[in-house]
């Protein structure tokens, strides 16, 4: 049925709109592309009169008196964008741009067909009218001036990198090339002030690209890429691992939250410098591992604090738990001048009661973090 109807524009019949009976309803390459005649090319030279059409098939080009309906050909109608562009032009980089662009990025796209500025007495090729996307700037001081198309090539646009403060080579580029790379095609895999390259760790992959936002994290805070909604201490560690035989996870909430109550919660800053933003030196333009305070004399191979003083002879391995207990730091009592190797618990409290009680247990208070102690804080507490 397709093919008679198609067929049918180009037959010999009576003209639906009254013109001479004897001509032929339309010229026999009326449907051939490559013809002078084709439907097409006459529409362009008639300066896209629809209504020509309209009066045989139509004004909803469904058959009209001609009883043959442009709509077997063009399902959308023939004044649809889709009519002309399909999915889409595929000249160019148009095919690469569907992607993650729409037309609106970088034409001015009309309402209609025959809107001002579209086909109607508008020569080809289409202008390149940059829509806001193209426009964002991060920091006004990287951007040069405003995005601009000439001659092939794509300068101050915000999409391909040209306005970040470390733009690359491909940071303009032409319309008609083949592009090459990934990432590093706008900022570099990784950009010049990221030591890593595992971009997830930080950047989720569900997040919106090319938006004018930089997703760092799953939420906000030091807890979007370590740690969990509790705490920025891992689990989760940069990796996603979660239990403690883990090197990026190991005893950091051990420290942080002290479940045995030997002392209050040990902040971030003690072991690590803690940055003020996601940005500041040593942060994220340093190569993992991070970096310990050197005082505390971490050996990452035996997984220990060599020169720790709150576990003084004690060097508990990172990784295992249980291994800390009342004694297991300084004896009991401690070897020293000022005690006696018979003293029993029950006596600490004479000489520390603030940290002790008379029956030989430490004094825990209640806190938003746990019962917590006075206890290696630093301060020797006497009478």
């Amino acid at each position: 049925m397709v093919i008679v109807l198609v067929a049918a524009c180009a037959e010999d019949r009576p003209r639906p709109d009254g013109g001479d009976a004897g001509a032929r309803v339309h010229p026999a390459g009326i449907l051939d592309p490559a013809s002078e005649a084709f439907h097409g090319k006459e529409l362009a030279r008639r300066n896209w009169s629809f209504t020509t059409c309209a009066r045989c098939h139509g004004e909803d080009f469904a058959g009209g008196a001609a009883k043959v309906s442009c709509l077997t050909c063009h399902a959308d109608g023939p004044t649809a964008c889709t009519t002309c562009h399909g999915d889409g032009p595929t000249t160019g980089a148009h095919a690469l741009h569907r992607t993650g662009a729409t037309c609106v990025d970088c034409h001015r796209v009309p309402a209609s067909w025959d809107a001002p500025g579209h086909i109607v007495d508008d020569a080809a090729p289409a202008e390149v009218t940059f829509g806001a996307r193209a426009s964002i700037t991060l920091d006004p001081a990287h951007r040069a001036g405003p995005p601009a198309y000439e001659g092939g090539r794509c300068t101050n646009v915000y999409c391909h990198g040209d306005v970040l403060p470390f733009p690359t080579a491909t940071s303009e580029p032409r319309w008609d090339d083949t592009p090459v790379g990934g990432c590093n095609r706008c900022h570099g895999a990784p950009p010049p002030d990221h030591a890593q390259d595992h971009c997830a760790t930080c950047h989720p992959t569900s997040a919106p690209h090319i938006d004018g936002v930089i997703q760092v994290g799953s939420t906000s805070g030091c807890s979007g890429c370590h740690g969990d909604a509790s705490s920025p201490a891992p689990p989760n560690d940069l990796d996603g691992n979660r239990l403690t035989t883990a090197l990026g996870v190991g005893a950091h909430r051990a420290h942080l939250d002290v479940p045995t109550g030997l002392r209050g919660p040990i902040a971030c800053a003690t072991c690590h410098l803690v940055p003020a933003t996601v940005g500041a030196p040593g942060h994220i333009d340093s190569m993992l591992p991070a970096e310990v305070t050197a005082g505390l004399g971490w050996d990452r191979a035996a997984q220990t604090c060599a020169s720790a003083w709150c576990h003084q002879a004690s060097r508990p391995r990172w990784t295992e738990a249980g291994v800390v207990a009342c004694g297991t730091c300084h004896g009991v009592p401690p070897a020293d001048a000022s005690h006696s190797p018979s003293m029993p618990l029950t006596q600490c409290a004479s000489c520390h009661p603030r940290t002790m009680t008379p029956a030989g247990t430490l004094i825990l208070t209640p806190g938003p973090n746990g019962p917590t102690s006075e206890h290696i804080d630093g301060d020797v507490d006497l009478l």
